[in-house]
């Protein structure tokens, strides 16, 4: 793929990942952890936690694509602009709805929340503050790899190689060494995704290398590997699990959809709507938790206790409809009004720190 690159579809296929993973944890996860009544489980939703893989591989071309041709400096203000105001804005929204919840203290949340800005919290002896925000740290791992690589000027220069040798490093952790530091710094587990992505990226751009199939076959291993284990744990957690054929089926069918979205030119006229909606993907992914629970939580241990009545006309069904509605109000709210004056009073400070540095 020669010249300037269409990614219109992305915005799209970003934004049914998040449906993916937003009915895994409504309609799997919360009634079969008992969150939520059991009989409220859809047990098809179990594939919706293939969209955090699905995310990930497609992290792997975009990150590609914004890497592309740029300075370092450039690269990772466009990566902390994407990522930092957005996580510091939605961590706060998720903690003021935390907070209206009884039982709940402030202290320790905002505590917990102030340790997750980091994005690194089990440096410092802490957990997450939202259960999603693991996967945010895995995004921001695979930015600081590529930046360094692009610091030392390897990154375009030999983008191939080194993404062959972080897969025998993954395919050596996960299989034989099992070393919780090289997981932490290389994100061994979901390195296959990223680098899925990638290969998709370069076959697009350039010719076909016949070491990009072989990245693309070793990637792909790691990502149903991945997906045997979440297998595993779903039995043990939820008491579910389906055939490895379908597992293997669906890391097929999401590498597919990738490479797809990526090489359609565009989306035509609904383009607008598709890219409001990509662009609502990240604050929805960061706060649909966090709503989740509180949705129910507030009428369990607030409104049903003081209006018992409630209780006949709001049911654990529509606890959901308010988390969706919620998350979706919030969320189409900031990128609607609020979404680039942000980004515009960061390039602001960005601006400020270059001139101060000249000086």
């Amino acid at each position: 793929m020669k010249g300037k690159i269409r990614v219109e579809a992305l915005d799209g296929l970003r934004f049914f990942a998040f449906l993916m993973v937003i009915m895994y944890h409504y309609m799997f996860a919360s009634p079969l952890s008992g969150l939520l009544p059991k009989e409220l489980a859809v047990r098809s939703f179990f594939y919706g936690d293939f969209g955090v893989d699905l995310f990930f591989i497609i992290s792997g071309i975009v990150i590609s694509l914004s890497s592309d041709g740029r300075k370092p400096f450039d690269f990772i203000k466009s990566r902390i602009n994407r990522i930092l105001p957005t996580f510091f804005i939605f961590s706060v929204v998720a903690l003021i709805f935390s907070i209206s919840l009884p039982m709940v203290e402030f202290k320790e949340r905002a505590e917990s929340l102030i340790y997750s800005l980091t994005f690194f919290p089990q440096a410092f002896g802490h957990s997450f503050f939202s259960d999603v925000y693991w996967t945010i740290q895995k995004e921001v791992t695979f930015y600081i790899i590529v930046s360094i690589m692009m610091v030392f000027g390897v990154w375009e220069s030999n983008k191939r190689n080194f993404c062959f040798a972080w897969l025998l490093l993954a395919f050596a952790n996960q299989y034989v060494i099992s070393s919780s530091l090289i997981e932490y710094l290389f994100i061994t587990e979901y390195a296959g995704h990223f680098i899925v992505g990638i290969a998709i990226y370069n076959i697009s751009k350039d010719r076909v290398n016949p070491l990009d199939i072989a990245i693309i076959a070793l990637g792909s291993i790691l990502i149903y590997s991945r997906m045997v284990g979440f297998n595993q744990h779903s039995q043990s957690s939820f008491g579910y699990s389906v055939t490895n054929a379908s597992l293997l089926l669906s890391c097929l069918v999401l590498i597919t959809l990738s490479w797809c979205a990526f090489n359609i030119k565009e989306v035509g006229k609904h383009y607008s709507t598709v890219k409001f909606l990509g662009a609502m993907t990240y604050p929805l992914y960061l706060i649909h938790a966090d709503i989740g629970f509180w949705s129910h939580a507030i009428f369990e241990r607030l409104i049903w206790n003081k209006y018992p009545i409630t209780q006949s006309l709001v049911g654990y069904k529509t606890t959901i409809v308010i988390a969706v509605f919620t998350s979706f109000a919030v969320c189409a709210i900031y990128i609607k009004f609020f979404d680039k004056l942000v980004i515009s009073k960061f390039n602001k400070i960005w601006l400020i720190l270059q001139r101060s540095n000249r000086k």
